[in-house]
């Protein structure tokens, strides 16, 4: 009896364990609000260079190296819907991006695993897409 009493024990633990791990994974999964998409994200394609870094206030610095120009601005940014962004006109434009109805940068954020962001501005999905820097 104390064997299978044993096995029950630990299989219980083992369910609440997972369960616990999914719950952590999901909290931070489904989060888009502005602290968790805060951070600095890169672009690096061809002759392109963009650093964007984005905070939790909702405004933004873009320093973008085109073709040996530098170029640097200060704007703010809106989250909508669940994982959508569109940024202040002050946004600097990359080649093959389109902008929104009102003259905006815009785009979405997904989750790498759940866990990392990335955001892909229009047109979707084969925008320009930035990896959001793991550290600083």
């Amino acid at each position: 009896m104390p064997h299978t009493q044993k096995k029950l024990t630990s299989a219980i633990a083992a369910v609440l364990l997972l369960t616990a791990l999914f719950v952590c994974w999901y909290v931070i999964a489904a989060n888009y609000y502005y602290g968790a998409l805060a951070g600095t994200y890169v672009l690096n394609r061809d002759a392109e260079r963009c650093t964007l870094d984005l905070r939790s206030d909702r405004t933004f610095t873009e320093k973008l190296i085109c073709e040996g120009r530098f170029q640097e601005v200060q704007g703010t940014w809106h989250r909508y819907g669940e994982s959508h962004v569109s940024f202040s006109r002050e946004f600097l434009m990359m080649s093959g991006e389109e902008v929104n109805a009102d003259g905006e940068a815009h785009g979405e954020f997904s989750k790498t695993l759940g866990l990392r962001p990335c955001l892909t501005l229009a047109p979707l999905p084969d925008g320009p897409k930035f990896r959001k820097k793991l550290l600083g």
